[in-house]
């Protein structure tokens, strides 16, 4: 079955590391959402047949959004798509939208997973991030939200400058004492056109070096496999059971169908992005028109490539699913780049799939750009 991606582009203010394409004014938010539901209609009318087992509220900040509008939103997907009743429904959240919320009506609109962007358990480090809640009201909220809803997950980052190891161990035991099912742990990342990047140019804050990235990578991943978690996508780890049914439609390579400014979709080798422009995105709408900005067909050594390349990022490569997709033998194609990185240790076959190791994994790039 195929995903649903809604991006929900608002945000109260910008994070000094976000790159993401975010509206800060509030005040049109009934418009893009008037909007939004004219795309979903024009969408579903190319692609109805298919059947759809996730949705995905992205951002921005989707818990903008009260529950009565997310409940509009997910009717018309419903209406308009054929969308399984036991659908994964996630919403992204921040914790300073939910100080008095009543979850209970999250559930009635549908939402049946939530994912908070935490980043720390730690003012210091909160306030470095310049997120809007401190680490007690991250808590608060997350056990609220665990009253009514089984499936949270959290994000954390790390790789902080100056960040020690105890303050990120702080962080990660408060995800095992509030029993959060799953973790995305990313390193904090320096993006042009971000204001972080703009300190860093300044050199009012220092970027860790790779060997201390790499090492509390290890550190991370070692820290939650000890605690049951999966490590299932280079930057995800999950208790069995657990895993994000939407976001492994992206690493296995499966269709998923974007919606609102910025959104990207890929269908049966084609792929497009949305006008990340929320005002050319609202009058190609109010004209009858899909916002698509660009559209290409894939051939096949492009799709070969991302399909490898996702693929190792998370569970491997299935060889089943690679000579369905292509009709050709993935160790065949590769051999020597599948047995170079397993002198090296990089990587290990094992009965249905080739995947990377722990050492691997931290270097998926670098792999991916010499071998593939």
């Amino acid at each position: 079955m195929s995903g649903l991606y809604i991006h929900i582009p608002f945000c109260r203010r910008k994070c000094t590391y976000c790159d993401f394409y975010l509206v800060t004014n509030l005040n049109i938010v009934d418009k893009f959402v008037t909007n939004l539901l004219k795309e979903i209609e024009l969408t579903a009318q190319l692609y109805k047949e298919e059947k759809y087992d996730t949705i995905f509220f992205g951002g921005g900040t989707p818990s903008l959004l009260p529950p009565e509008r997310l409940k509009e939103i997910i009717d018309t997907l419903k209406y308009n798509f054929i969308v399984s009743e036991n659908s994964e429904v996630t919403i992204e959240a921040n914790p300073e939208d939910f100080f008095e919320a009543d979850f209970q009506k999250y559930k009635e609109a549908g939402i049946n997973r939530f994912s908070f962007g935490v980043q720390s358990f730690i003012d210091e480090e909160l306030k470095f991030l310049t997120r809007m809640h401190t680490a007690e009201q991250a808590e608060s909220v997350i056990r609220e939200c665990r009253k009514v809803f089984d499936n949270v997950s959290c994000d954390i980052i790390y790789s902080l400058p100056n960040q020690t190891k105890e303050n990120l161990e702080y962080s990660l035991n408060k995800v095992i004492e509030l029993n959060i099912p799953h973790v995305s742990a990313y390193t904090l990342i320096f993006e042009e056109q971000t204001k972080l990047f703009t300190l860093l140019q300044k050199n009012l804050v220092k970027q860790n070096e790779d060997s201390v990235e790499s090492d509390l990578y290890s550190y991370v991943s070692e820290f939650l496999i000890k605690h049951g978690f999966n490590h299932y996508e280079v930057s995800n780890y999950a208790k069995p059971g657990y895993e994000s049914k939407h976001n492994l439609k992206y690493w296995n390579y499966e269709n998923y169908i974007g919606f609102g400014p910025s959104a990207h979709s890929l269908h049966n080798g084609k792929r497009w992005n949305n006008f990340r422009d929320i005002i050319k995105y609202n009058i190609y709408l109010q004209d009858g028109k899909l916002p698509i900005e660009n559209e290409i067909n894939l051939d096949e050594k492009m799709m070969k490539m991302e399909f490898i390349m996702l693929a190792l990022r998370s569970t491997g490569v299935n060889f089943e699913r690679y000579k369905k997709f292509f009709n050709t033998n993935f160790y065949e194609d590769y051999e020597h780049s599948i047995n170079d990185l397993q002198r090296n240790r990089l990587g290990i076959i094992l009965e249905k799939e080739f995947k990377l190791t722990e050492s691997g994994y931290k270097l998926t790039d670098e792999i991916m750009a010499k071998y593939f």
